[in-house]
């Protein structure tokens, strides 16, 4: 039986789509300045041969698309799941392993930020935070720390671990899921 049959796998809700757009604009930016600067030859690179200035550009603009394609990858590969009593969550920049036992005592919660105010991530410590993407460590607004695997705003997968001293906020499809494995 696959991790899938058993439950283990914990789709996460929301769209990637958004952020990857959003992080494909903000990479592309820079990207375009420097290729128009090389274009029309004022380059912003100060060397001592004009083709020392073009060679730097190109290395400039292919490490700018390999960041981005790095980033997307990571975003990618960003998901939650549990193998053997451990909660599992990729950041995409990270990975967080809890013990389902130290999240048993405060259980699953669902909640929105709208309600819930004090748990908006709002200082990012490690990791990605676009528009529809909180990936990473974070400090919320009541000062806790705590890993977030965000995509949706809505319907917000809340567990704490005492023992860890940690939040944890997933944008879970079906959170019940995970509800069912703390309760064994």
């Amino acid at each position: 039986m696959s991790d899938i049959d058993e439950g283990r796998v914990l789709e996460l809700a929301g769209s990637r789509v958004k952020p990857m757009i959003w992080l494909a604009v903000l990479m592309c930016i820079p990207l375009l300045f420097i290729v128009a600067a090389l274009g029309t030859g004022h380059s912003p690179i100060h060397a001592a041969t004009p083709e020392q200035a073009d060679l730097i550009g190109t290395v400039v603009v292919c490490a700018l698309v390999m960041l981005l394609l790095a980033l997307l990858l990571l975003m990618q590969c960003a998901r939650v799941h549990v193998d053997q009593d451990t909660l599992i969550v990729h950041t995409g920049v990270g990975t967080k392993r809890i013990p389902l036992a130290n999240l048993r005592a405060h259980g699953l919660r669902l909640v929105n930020f709208s309600t819930h105010p004090e748990l908006r991530p709002v200082v990012k410590l490690w990791g990605t935070g676009l528009p529809g993407f909180a990936g990473g460590w974070f400090k919320l607004r009541n000062g806790d720390k705590a890993v977030c695997l965000l995509l949706d705003r809505h319907g917000i997968s809340y567990l704490r671990s005492d023992a860890d001293k940690l939040t944890v906020l997933l944008s879970l499809a079906e959170p019940e899921k995970l509800r069912a494995l703390l309760g064994r």
